[in-house]
């Protein structure tokens, strides 16, 4: 059993026994305890702590055994905890209409339902306002109150959805060609198992259908797409800014349009348009028709709800304590949320829809009056297919949202000022962070053509690697995805380099270059004729399907011009987990891969936009930072495996303690100037490869 195992078992162990903890100490749902504060903290470290030491997750039985178990375990540890105070609208509402009445009618305190109160009715809260649940909401709470009028009931169906949107992302990041081990961002975010296996939170089914609507879309189904988009949007009305997105008509390209056919694409495009129309209106409506004659009153419920409420809004409590009106307030936020919708639809071909949700639903929980801590949840599974520090700091600080049931117990349901903070300034850190280290590009990236069929070349640069060069090629050779050529950038080997380079039987071509990596590395895409150009090292070795994953992920994602595959060493020693830990951890959230975790660029960026600079040190981390300041950059996560010579047992302290120094000096430079840095670089070069001699 070695290290990478046992660590992730003990953090598995500590997940569930946190979230056991968390079901003890929450004995009722406005429990005011620290406890609750420091418990989030620790099930979110133990969860990415989960994460980020899971291994390459290749089979059914090994997603079971690393994402599903513990997935379930730390759901069913959290079940015996006291759920939210909803729970008990949603059985009293639930309770109506399983006997056929509205709960648009009248509020709950009216006379009329005085003869149907219980203990739930007892519990609830707002009893004075009319609900603002959508009818198809109401009734799926009465069908599972037919089914079990009991708080457990509303649990056990929320956390079935939920568990139905981690298969969907599974699903996603399948076909993205992306670690399935990025599922665990959801699968064991506190923010998620807090907002459905404790509180049971009915957004759980909205974020199913949204995500499932996702998988719809991305597989072409675009009739079921914009059904479960419409389905989402009759749980939660969040979902319908995002239904035109999936209603998208997807034709066939004009350059393969056969001539006269622009009249026959057009009435194609109406059908599109009128059969999603009529999808839409028709989900959203058949479930009004059970309360038809009460609907003007849902209206009014939820002008109740969204005009006179706000709490822990980052924004619209803002402007509150600057002693704007709220009228102002909502104004202002409404205009910022519309714009950002119609800079989103202006520019609806040039992402992914995924990327369309996360901008409009990050905009709505920003903007948003009230922003309770299950808000964060509808974002998350997006998240996961392009995982984002800001957002997955909440899995850390998300728990200061529990500090109003202590602030409560004074007398005061809000959160204080230095709560809030808690709650948003590492959030507030990490965007400024992703602003400033893209240049802006992380909010409008630039745009790549996409091609119908992608291509790939792998370049290799080689000096005197004869004794590796073999397994390099070799794994290229059983690549499920074929690339259409291997090019050599040799800068003057002595040994038998060319030689095994001409020994094995792939499409090579071995090309002269001056001696840099760097160098060796630009020589080689700019040769290449292919679209994508991988850069595999001559001690490194691809899996199987390492071209294929990066040829599903970059499919549909107009905005990625480069990425990395990672790295796993060839030998598992104790020492050299903290190296791929943190190779991991900066590859994913600060967009910086060192060469030995498989670079990847688009040609035709790279070369338009210099990505790989002629330089004959740190070109790997310098290339890093041109392509997230050009374009998207993704980290696959699914490493290659490189040799572990150069970090032996007896002196890798040492190496690391370079390597450290030498990018944060590379770093400094670069604060400067581009020309700084590589000026810089030629200095480092002997200073590094010398002290290997």
């Amino acid at each position: 059993m070695n290290l990478r195992y046992i660590m992730w078992l003990s953090f598995v162990v500590l997940s569930v026994l946190s979230c056991a903890a968390y079901a003890a100490v929450c004995n009722s749902f406005d429990t005011p305890s620290h406890w609750r504060v420091w418990l989030f903290a620790v099930i979110g470290i133990a969860g990415l702590g989960m994460l980020f030491l899971t291994r390459p997750i290749r089979s059914v039985r090994s997603c079971v055994l690393l994402i599903w178990i513990p997935a379930v375990l730390m759901r069913l540890a959290l079940l015996p905890a006291a759920p939210s105070d909803d729970v008990n609208r949603y059985l009293w509402e639930g309770k109506l209409v399983g006997q056929g009445l509205s709960p648009y009618a009248h509020t709950a305190d009216a006379e009329e339902w005085v003869d149907l109160r219980d203990e739930y009715w007892d519990a609830m809260n707002h009893k004075d306002k009319l609900t603002a649940y959508p009818p198809l909401t109401e009734l799926a709470f009465g069908a599972v109150s037919k089914v079990a009028h009991h708080p457990l009931a509303f649990k056990l169906f929320f956390v079935a959805a939920d568990l139905l949107t981690l298969g969907g992302v599974l699903l996603l990041l399948r076909g993205r060609g992306m670690a399935l081990a990025y599922a665990g961002f959801y699968a064991f975010n506190p923010v998620v198992l807090i907002s459905y296996a404790v509180e049971a939170h009915f957004d759980a089914l909205m974020v199913a259908a949204l995500v499932w609507a996702v998988v719809a879309h991305s597989s072409g189904r675009a009739k079921w797409a914009v059904a479960l988009a419409s389905v989402a949007t009759g749980v939660k009305w969040i979902a319908l800014p995002l239904i035109p997105f999936f209603a998208l008509y997807r034709g066939v390209r004009a350059c393969s349009r056969p001539e006269g056919g622009s009249h026959s694409e057009g009435l194609s495009k109406l059908r599109h348009y009128v059969f999603a129309a009529a999808v839409s209106v028709s989900v959203l409506l058949l479930p009004a028709l059970f309360f038809w004659e009460t609907l003007p009153e849902l209206l009014r419920g939820l002008f109740q709800f969204g005009a006179t409420r706000s709490f822990n809004g980052p924004i619209y409590q803002s402007l509150l304590w600057l002693g704007l009106p709220r009228f102002l307030c909502s104004l202002f936020v409404v205009l910022c949320f519309g714009g950002i919708v119609l800079w989103r639809w202006l520019h609806r071909e040039r992402s992914s829809i995924d990327g369309h949700i996360r901008w409009i639903l990050g905009a709505l929980i920003v903007l948003s009056p009230t922003v309770h801590l299950w808000y964060l949840a509808w974002i998350l599974p997006f998240v996961c297919l392009r995982p984002s520090m800001p957002w997955l700091m909440f899995s850390l600080t998300g728990g200061a949202y529990f500090y109003v049931w202590i602030n409560a117990g004074q007398g005061d349901w809000m959160l204080k000022p230095w709560q809030m903070w808690m709650f948003w300034l590492p959030f507030v850190l990490a965007c400024v962070y992703e602003v400033w280290s893209t240049r802006g590009r992380v909010i409008v990236p630039l745009h790549r053509t996409i091609n119908e069929s992608e291509s790939f070349a792998v370049v290799i640069p080689t000096l005197n690697v004869a004794n590796r060069l073999a397994d390099a090629l070799r794994s290229v050779a059983e690549q499920s995805f074929r690339p259409i050529e291997v090019i050599i950038a040799d800068a003057g080997s002595t040994d038998d380099t060319v030689a095994v380079a001409k020994s094995v039987n792939l499409p090579i071509r071995i090309i002269q270059s001056e001696r840099g990596r760097g160098q060796q590395i630009a020589a080689g895409i700019e040769a290449s004729s292919a679209d994508w150009v991988v850069v595999l090292h001559a001690d490194g070795a691809l899996n199987s399907d390492s071209l294929k994953h990066i040829a599903s992920a970059v499919r549909g994602q107009p905005d990625v011009v480069g990425g990395a595959l990672g790295q796993r060493f060839e030998q598992e020693q104790p020492e050299l987990l903290p190296i791929e830990l943190l190779n991991d951890l900066r590859g994913l959230f600060s967009r910086t891969a060192f060469g030995d975790q498989t670079q990847f660029f688009h040609r035709e960026s790279a070369i338009r936009y210099g990505l790989m600079p002629k330089q004959p040190l740190m070109e790997d981390v310098e290339s890093s930072w041109r392509v997230r300041e050009c374009g998207a950059f993704l980290f696959l996560g699914q490493p290659s495996q490189v040799c572990h010579r150069k970090w032996l047992a007896k002196d890798w302290l040492k190496r690391f303690a370079l390597v450290m120094r030498l990018v944060t000096r590379y770093r400094r430079a670069r604060l400067q100037s581009r020309a700084a840095a590589t000026a810089l670089s030629e200095d480092m070069y002997e200073e590094y490869y010398g002290s290997r001699k």
